[in-house]
């Protein structure tokens, strides 16, 4: 059984997001590690914008299955972002160009003149208003932050000497984190539960493959079903000298059986920069004089 082309960009993204943040987080280097890195995730609320350039790939025996590319520019405070993604694959090479805000995201095939408009119902739109408004940022709250501190000081544990870190010669630090397949047996679920959710599958999926102009048979990764096991996970964050994040690199390996028991090693490489920090202007389109097709919401997988 193959996974498909939706759901292995599912997992590069939130695969290796949650990856970065349960592991990268809870597992530094002694005093100096450990807080850089703490100071580094407290100093991210004061992001207001910036550009993010994500890259990332799947292979199966060293052979590349598919590769993702995409740079975004992102405002939080205007609710709005812009950007390109590129998909890749044997049989598989597209570009598409997406503008969004809380009222509407716009996106084109860039082989294409149609605009393809989805609006923000006012459902939708409330609850992230509902969330906007409700939320308090637990940087704001000592006692808070302190027991959130406590907590993941009980969870690192000895992993603290499998992290290294050093000063470049910019004035950045580098944190490198090398674990191997004794040390991360626990990640194993996390990665089958990520790349077994079918929360975003909807039964107009296929309809949303159309519009995209891909069929999902073009790009797909064996499924892993017996004797799945997580090799090792390496990741390198760059952090400069305020303590903001600049970057980071992730692999992750895993090897396991398919349905037919062959023998399959599957590698996940997720990388991340982030540039022009409160400096960034997010993209607007004008779709005046333009060919511009409504979607709804509920092809794009936005369930109400």
């Amino acid at each position: 059984m193959n996974k498909k082309l939706f759901r292995t960009g599912i997992g590069l993204v939130v695969g290796g997001s949650l990856l970065i943040t349960s592991t990268v987080m809870s597992i530094a280097d002694g005093p100096s590690g450990y807080d850089a890195l703490k100071a580094a995730f407290k100093n991210s609320h004061k992001i207001e914008n910036a550009t993010f350039t994500v890259a990332g790939s799947v292979s199966d025996n060293n052979k590349e299955m598919v590769n993702i590319s995409s740079t975004f520019k992102a405002d939080g405070k205007e609710h709005l972002f812009s950007g390109n993604i590129a998909i890749s694959s044997d049989k598989v090479n597209k570009k598409y160009t997406i503008y969004g805000s809380d009222k509407q995201i716009v996106f084109k095939d860039d082989a294409s003149s149609v605009y393809n408009k989805v609006e923000c119902n006012d459902e939708f739109k409330g609850k992230r208003h509902s969330r906007s408004e409700n939320y308090k940022n637990p940087h704001e709250n000592p006692q808070l932050e302190a027991i959130g501190e406590k907590i993941m000081d009980t969870l690192v544990g000895d992993l603290k000497k499998q992290v290294t870190m050093k000063k470049l010669d910019n004035g950045d630090k580098e944190i490198g984190i090398d674990l191997d397949k004794n040390e991360i047996p626990s990640l194993v679920n996390l990665i089958l539960a990520v790349k077994n959710d079918k929360s975003c599958e909807t039964d107009k999926q296929g309809e949303f493959h159309k519009i995209l102009g891909i069929n999902p048979d073009d790009c797909t990764i064996p499924e892993l079903t017996y004797d799945v096991q997580a090799e090792k996970v390496e990741v390198q964050i760059v952090v400069d000298k305020d303590n903001t994040i600049k970057g980071l690199d992730l692999e992750f390996d895993i090897t396991g059986k398919d349905e037919a028991k062959q023998v399959h090693d599957q590698e996940l490489k997720l990388s991340l920069d982030v540039n022009n920090i409160n400096s960034t202007n997010v993209d607007t389109i004008d779709l005046a004089g333009k060919t511009v097709k409504e979607i709804s919401q509920d092809v794009i997988g936005h369930k109400r």
